[in-house]
């Protein structure tokens, strides 16, 4: 979960809105209702297939969702929540966790242009990644979230 403080300042600030690595003691969903929390399944392997899978079910893509990175841009592009709510994807990537790391990459540039997408908009959205995998090089460019920052 995410400070009630740090939520704030993304809300009042969406242009900090983005990808941010955290550590597993963050958390959950929590009651938080400046906060939509939406956690990816945990998923066998990190792969194109796996990742789009789950963000069409976690976020409830619609029935013709196409499985592809444009049909997730789209799907993405379509998202409805309250504007005074921050909506916070996690994506937990597990220790023995088979990592595709082309499809990784591609997945974080999708959710970073959706999250730029949203705050030009007036709307939060966030990816946070959780990693128990540091060496991963798609994750190097990604800041840590600080509650303090």
């Amino acid at each position: 979960m995410i400070p009630a403080e740090l939520v704030e300042r993304l809300l009042a600030d969406k242009s900090r809105c983005g990808l941010y690595r955290i550590t597993a003691d963050w958390g959950n969903a929590g009651e938080d209702p400046a906060q939509r929390w939406k956690t990816l399944a945990p998923l066998p392997s990190i792969d194109r297939e796996s990742l789009l899978a789950a963000l069409g079910t976690t976020l409830a893509f619609p029935d013709y969702y196409g499985h592809n990175w444009d049909a997730a841009w789209d799907c993405l592009g379509e998202l409805s929540w309250p504007a005074a709510q921050l909506l916070v994807v996690h994506l937990p990537i597990p220790v023995d966790c088979t990592v595709v790391e082309n499809d990784l990459q591609i997945f974080l540039e999708l959710m970073l242009e959706a999250c730029q997408h949203w705050a030009e908009r007036g709307q939060a959205l966030c990816l946070l990644v959780e990693s128990a995998q540091p060496d991963l090089p798609a994750l190097r460019a990604i800041d840590w979230l600080d509650p303090l920052s």
